[in-house]
């Protein structure tokens, strides 16, 4: 299935450089909110990331030099993280606690899950300590477990080596995993990004 969802997406690519204008709608309709998603881990201000992802798929609509093979999300990504990193005047206010509301989709099964009382309270330990994780480890693990990026991408992403990527990779679920057996880890992981609404990183 991801397969070939991924294929599908390189084919709607391929279609954009052709110049049908709806594989470019199809593009933007698959990464709109997984954009949205990161670009408020940056920044507090969504109209601020709204307009960034809206200037990103003009720009990306009237360039006419784009390579056809790229991994799509990866570029969609990068790009938006190089313009959020341009109109911050300030430090960054990076926080992947929390995912803007409108974006929630309602995974009845991981619901039912998290509500039993032993769950609740096993991921109210694991938001703790993801809480207190340095920012970049908080960026590699959202990145990783969450957006389903290889740690080449990552490492390219955030400007650091894939072996530093890596190591911090491995201290963060070092850290991590004392709370949880490995099933209820990565489990409670996700559902800890899907519910998050503020920036963190």
């Amino acid at each position: 299935m991801r397969l070939n969802n991924q294929k599908q997406k390189n084919m709607s690519w391929r279609g954009f450089i052709g110049g049908d204008t709806k594989a470019f709608e199809q593009i933007y309709q698959e990464h709109i909110d997984d954009l949205f998603a990161y670009g408020t881990k940056f920044h507090a201000d969504r109209e601020l990331v709204l307009d960034s992802i809206h200037d990103l798929f003009v720009n990306l609509f009237n360039n006419p030099n784009i390579a056809k093979d790229v991994q799509v999300k990866y570029y969609l990504f990068s790009s938006l993280r190089r313009r959020l990193l341009r109109a911050s005047k300030g430090p960054l206010t990076v926080d992947f606690t929390q995912l803007p509301e409108d974006l929630l989709w309602t995974a009845s099964h991981e619901l039912d899950w998290i509500e039993n009382e032993h769950q609740d309270l096993n991921f109210k330990m694991l938001k703790e300590k993801i809480d207190a994780l340095p920012r970049r480890q908080r960026e590699i693990l959202f990145l990783k477990y969450y957006m389903d990026f290889d740690y080449e991408q990552i490492a390219d992403l955030m400007h650091v080596s894939v072996e530093s990527c890596r190591t911090l990779s491995y201290r963060a679920l070092k850290q991590l995993k004392t709370t949880l057996s490995t099933p209820e880890f990565f489990a409670v992981l996700n559902f800890y990004f899907f519910l998050s609404e503020t920036s963190m990183f």
